[in-house]
């Protein structure tokens, strides 16, 4: 397996992070519908989940992760192997959710259906709502082992990623897509900014702003350097990168 180049392989610790994120909301998302309503959207579901030919975004995390993880490097022989294992884990627990709730959703109206038909079949019908009645709770545990395994795997990103400070494509993605992470995270949030940096959380900001200074995006940078000023008014790193910015302005 070809080596990544420390870029590229940053680039795609992030897209990895990114995409379970997004995942992880979608899939949440789904649990509350059917928390709420007892059901859950099998067209969204299946365009996360793809095909061969067509993958959608679970499919696409899974094959990434293990493009990724499984190279010998010296993150990938603890938690990198592990988040290989419940990244592919969780994308096989969503596809048996898919069939059932696909079965859920075109099979059991049927059934209803077939009772108002024909009755005196009674009896059979009777057991075979029974066999639909164990599809739901099938949905039920399939969502119980995702929601498992997606917590499991945010303590990993935390461990993954501890210590990762000067990683700019993860500073940028964790303060542009702030929101997500937070939402996705939870109570794990403030253990994933801590993991990488520290108690010098200010430094978020900073390495997000040479990553969008980088990239060109100036006044994006100015208000990521405005953050960790706001934390922290004589912050050295944000006050040095602040000066550059307005000199070049």
């Amino acid at each position: 397996m070809r080596e990544l180049s420390q870029k590229n392989k940053e680039a795609a610790e992030r897209d990895v992070l990114r995409d379970f994120c997004t995942a992880s909301d979608h899939l949440e998302e789904q649990f509350a519908r059917f928390a709420g309503c007892g059901t859950i959207s099998d067209p969204i579901l299946r365009s996360d989940v793809g095909q061969a030919w067509d993958k959608g975004l679970l499919w696409r995390l899974k094959d990434q992760a293990h493009h990724l993880f499984r190279r010998k490097t010296k993150e990938n022989q603890s938690a990198g192997l592990l988040l290989d294992w419940t990244i592919g884990y969780i994308f096989h627990e969503c596809l048996k959710l898919l069939e059932n709730v696909h079965q859920d959703r075109y099979y059991a109206p049927k059934l209803v259906a077939f009772a108002q038909t024909i009755p005196t079949n009674a009896d059979l019908l009777a057991k075979f709502e029974i066999i639909r009645s164990e599809t739901l709770n099938g949905i039920r545990r399939e969502i119980q082992r995702i929601s498992a395994l997606m917590a499991h795997t945010r303590q990993l990103f935390c461990r993954y990623f501890a210590g990762r400070s000067d990683h700019l494509p993860l500073a940028r993605f964790l303060h542009d897509q702030n929101d997500l992470v937070r939402r996705v995270f939870r109570e794990d949030y403030e253990e994933l900014i801590r993991s990488v940096y520290g108690e010098e959380t200010e430094l978020l900001y900073t390495q997000a702003a040479r990553s969008l200074i980088e990239s060109g995006r100036f006044a994006a940078a100015s208000e990521a350097l405005a953050a960790a000023l706001q934390k922290s008014p004589s912050y050295p790193a944000a006050l040095e990168l602040l000066g550059m910015l307005r000199h070049e302005n």
